[in-house]
């Protein structure tokens, strides 16, 4: 059962463009700071982030519209057993806090620019840094195509439906190309400070709205519970296994994301990174956790949903509210503005990442490597634009489709996550060789890509064998890998 539309009126548009404009404003701000065309300061704004700028940066990167649709979206087709999605956002922070200051120790050191740096570095690899390129291009290209698709669905709901999914889609894309284009990371990074104020501001809103409006949770888990219990089940092995399963893909995957792991680049301090962090681990109960409520209570509200129509769960119960009062209409447009800013502040940092690494990376090592830093720049912005044209195709397809954004999320995480071992392991241990590592990714990633096929094309039910996701399969054989090869055939040239 959906809602009534809620009519918004031109007062959500007029609010939407003023927001817009301020972004670009700040695009052109950050043009006018730029030192140079280094690509240290386009891509990682000179490493001077303090404090207020890198928390906001990473807290508005992190969160996107895979929390604030696709997270509400997954418990609404779950129900309450979904609460592991606070679970495994506390545990990235965790992973960042292990692995991150050492990293960060060595960027310092070398001039590290992109994720793909460290892994040339540590293990001298060409065939690996590649295959890295690849697979954190992968991630990234499946993230904005994510954040695409949230961005149609929030965009028509802001607007009445006046502006459909597909034009809210190209006009988002646009103003995000502009600002990143004229300033680089230091454009992002300062429209990620105004995105993230709004985002905590429109949380802020969410969690009044849940608590004060029709019963709030209790009377939702009533419903619940007489309507379709099930969903409120204690999970058996099955569900064990499959809670496990979330933990480690999301925890150990979403903490290598690349644009995250150049936030982590660009802090001024040690001390900075440190502070940053600690204030994030509590980030997933001001986030992840309304997005979990979001769902329960949209459940409650709106039962029988289909698949995709579930994703819109945050637009509906925001609808629901909305006519309840002016207080309450005003709250629900900065609740959906942050819901745009969310999505606006994660895809334009991946947009920037994927740029980073194709132009440094591949292009300027193994094509052009007497070129001019603005020649690498433009080359860079040049294939974001494509990219971003050829992403808003597919946003489209994905609609025709029928594809969930949580369906995205594992697509993008599942291969993405191989690389871990070489984070996690190579920034501490000094025996482990590159042969290890690369074929460690490559067995990890093909199992992962025959689970996947096989599903596709109908030769097995299931992208998750005994309900633990492909990907998992595939980075218990990487890391099995790894450690048989540091022990066995450690690299001598690593030895201490």
């Amino acid at each position: 059962m959906k809602p009534e539309p809620i009519h918004l009126g031109n007062s959500a548009l007029v609010f939407m463009g003023l927001y817009l404009l301020g972004m670009i404003g700040l695009g052109f701000l950050g043009r006018s700071r730029r030192r140079g065309h280094s690509l240290k300061d386009f891509y990682l704004a000179g490493s001077g982030f303090g404090f207020i700028v890198l928390f906001l940066t990473l807290f508005a990167t992190q969160y996107s519209g895979n929390t604030l649709l696709g997270f509400s979206g997954r418990t609404y087709r779950q129900g309450a057993s979904y609460i592991n999605s606070v679970t495994f956002m506390i545990l990235v922070i965790s992973c960042y806090m292990i692995y991150a200051p050492r990293l960060y120790r060595l960027a310092k050191r070398f001039g590290y620019i992109t994720p793909a740096d460290f892994i040339y570095h540590r293990f001298g690899s060409h065939a690996l840094r590649v295959v890295a390129v690849i697979l954190l291009c992968w991630g990234l290209g499946n993230y904005i195509l994510e954040q695409l698709v949230a961005m149609g669905h929030a965009v028509q709901a802001l607007s009445d439906g006046r502006i459909g999914f597909m034009t809210g889609v190209v006009i988002l894309a646009c103003v995000m190309l502009v600002y990143e284009s004229l300033g680089g990371m230091r454009s992002v990074a300062w429209t990620d400070v105004a995105q993230g104020m709004l985002l905590l501001t429109g949380c802020s809103c969410i969690l009044y709205l849940l608590l004060t409006s029709q019963g709030g949770l209790p009377a939702a888990a009533e419903t619940i519970m007489a309507d379709v219990p099930e969903r409120f089940e204690t999970p058996g092995w099955a569900g064990v296994r499959s809670w496990t399963s979330n933990l480690i893909l999301f925890g150990l995957g979403i903490a290598i994301y690349p644009h995250a792991i150049q936030r982590l680049f660009a802090a001024r301090t040690l001390g900075t990174l440190r502070r940053s962090l600690g204030v994030m681990a509590f980030m997933p109960l001001v986030t992840t956790l309304l997005a979990f409520m979001i769902g329960l209570i949209g459940l409650s509200r709106f039962p029988g949903l289909s698949h995709v129509d579930a994703d819109k769960i945050t637009v509906y119960v925001m609808s629901s509210i909305g006519g309840q009062g002016w207080i309450s209409y005003w709250l629900v447009i900065v609740v959906l503005s942050a819901v745009v800013a969310a999505i606006m502040s994660t895809a334009d940092s991946a947009l920037l990442s994927i740029g980073s690494m194709v132009t440094k990376d591949i292009y300027k090592t193994y094509f052009r490597p007497e070129a001019s830093p603005e020649h690498y720049l433009k080359v860079g912005k040049v294939f974001g634009w494509v990219l971003m044209a050829f992403l808003i195709l597919f946003a489209w397809v994905s609609i025709e489709t029928e594809s969930s954004i949580f369906l995205l999320i594992k697509l993008k995480v599942e291969f993405m996550i191989q690389l871990s071992p070489a984070f996690m392991l190579g920034v501490f241990w000094r025996r482990l060789p590159a042969r290890a590592v690369l074929l460690g990714v490559v067995l990890g990633t093909a199992f992962t890509l025959v689970v996947w096929g096989g599903a596709a094309a109908g030769a097995w039910e299931t992208r998750s064998p005994w309900g633990i996701s492909a990907g998992v399969w595939g980075l218990a054989i990487n890391y099995g890998v790894c450690i048989a090869g540091g022990l066995l055939a450690p690299d001598p040239a690593k030895e201490s």
